[in-house]
């Protein structure tokens, strides 16, 4: 299946990322926090949640640990003893089965727990809801695979519904960035730029930490991708920098590497070759220096990315996806320490 700090969060790029942030083209400061929006949502929110103690927890630290085989071997031999563990052992064995490409098996277990705990009179205790609601994200994921994402949008918004309801502020970020893909995919651009900055909004206000700023960082290169379709490449590249600078710092606390450098400076290149086409018609003079800018990016993502270790199907993806900025001569140079 592809795999598609505790520091302060300040605006990278002035003037360009504060359209991002208040739709206005106004005075940000370098120096400038995040603004919250009047709206904001602070209602508290659940803590983290965890599996029920014994073989299920044991089976979710075997998938966080990406042996599925194990969670497969675990979970179908077991007896739920009440409702709350019957949930949990479809999610994880669901989850499982997808890791393992069994497709239709985890279909049949996340769609039951989805068609039983909807219709629960009374309605269901939070706890239950949430692993309902994790469950549709991983149908979103049965759904993308299958090209569906239609059907993916659709759970997706099941599941943002429940958490913006009973979930933690990290699974209420994890719906609305899959909102944002599955809008993606559909190449609604403007449903996609809205769920990113949902995504952005509930990130904001994550504690300070690994998953807040992952989550931050995650959400610029996705917002960099959606305007940069829409043909707003000054606030595109203006993201992919703040999400490179991010990862400067995440790539360094992160182990094992995520690759988040190499994704950010990938999307750079992407935004300036985007921009050069355009502006062949509109401002052919500066073209060039667009198309300059993109190759530079992309040499320094292959270069980065030889220097880290990035092997593999993502490593063949992403020498092809630049090569269309850079053509055969990419002979890697030294990665930059911050976007020039």
């Amino acid at each position: 299946m592809v795999n598609w700090m505790q520091v302060k969060t300040r605006v990278a790029s002035a003037g360009a990322l504060v359209c991002l942030l208040c739709g206005l083209c106004s005075c940000v400061t370098e120096d400038s926090e995040y603004a919250a929006y009047p709206s904001l949502d602070v209602s508290p929110v659940a803590e983290g949640l965890e599996a029920p103690a014994g073989v299920l927890q044991e089976a979710a630290r075997n998938l966080d640990k990406g042996d599925a085989k194990a969670v497969a071997r675990q979970l179908s031999v077991m007896q739920p003893q009440n409702p709350l563990e019957q949930a949990w052992q479809r999610l994880l064995l669901g989850q499982a089965w997808l890791e393992l490409g069994a497709y239709d098996k985890a279909y049949r277990l996340l769609q039951a727990n989805y068609e039983e705990l909807r219709d629960q009179r009374p309605a269901p205790d939070p706890t239950l809801m949430r692993v309902l609601a994790r469950s549709l994200r991983k149908l979103g994921v049965y759904y993308r695979d299958k090209q569906d994402p239609v059907g993916a949008y659709a759970v997706h918004q099941l599941q943002w519904l429940y958490m913006k309801r009973v979930g933690s502020l990290k699974e209420r970020f994890e719906a609305a960035i899959s909102l944002d893909v599955d809008a993606a995919l559909l190449r609604n651009y403007f449903a996609s730029e809205q769920w990113s900055r949902e995504a952005l909004q509930t990130a904001l206000q994550m504690p300070e930490g690994l998953d807040k700023h992952r989550s931050l960082m995650i959400t610029w290169n996705n917002l960099s991708a959606t305007l940069h379709e829409l043909l707003r490449f000054q606030e595109a590249d203006a993201a992919a920098r703040e999400s490179l600078r991010l990862s400067l710092i995440y790539d360094q606390k992160q182990k094992p590497s995520e690759y988040r450098q190499v994704l950010a400076l990938a999307q750079l290149a992407d935004v300036h070759s985007a921009w050069a086409q355009y502006q062949e018609t509109k401002e052919p003079a500066k073209a060039k220096a667009s198309y300059d800018k993109a190759r530079a990016f992309a040499i320094q993502a292959i270069g980065l990315a030889e220097k880290q270790g990035l092997a593999g199907e993502d490593r063949l993806e992403l020498e092809q996806r630049m090569r269309k900025h850079c053509g055969q001569n990419c002979r890697p140079i030294a990665p930059p320490t911050q976007a020039e």
